[in-house]
């Protein structure tokens, strides 16, 4: 009983503090909203524990807590895969950027060359 209230208050405080870190700009929607979630599963499966138990009969697996590190794992990599599609996107993003200041460093230099001559 004592860990049920345990994990459950686990669950609300974290979701508390997703949802605080988004409200301060700290923290995106997109990623708080998978947090949530696990958050949420948190607290869902210590108000009912035996539902780990009822999912991994279905599923046939013998050790109950091995379906929850399945869960965990399955949920890390869905999350380190989403950070590497950010990483690759931000990457591109900032060579485009990198490109643009470049030219525009070209035109700026050569608009002042100009005028240097043209006081000549």
């Amino acid at each position: 009983m004592i860990t049920s209230l345990f994990f459950a208050l686990i669950g609300i405080l974290f979701t508390l503090y997703v949802y605080n870190r988004v409200k301060k700009n700290l923290f995106s929607e997109k990623e708080s909203f998978f947090w949530m979630i696990g958050a949420f599963f948190l607290f869902v499966l210590s108000i009912f524990p035996k539902t780990i138990d009822v999912i991994s009969r279905v599923l046939g697996i013998a050790y109950p807590p091995s379906l929850l590190f399945l869960i965990a794992f399955i949920f890390i990599l869905f999350l380190l895969f989403r950070q590497s599609q950010q990483i690759s996107i931000m990457n591109d993003r900032f060579k485009e950027l990198v490109q643009k200041n470049a030219v525009l460093e070209q035109k700026v230099r050569y608009y002042l060359d100009e005028q240097q001559r043209e006081k000549q």
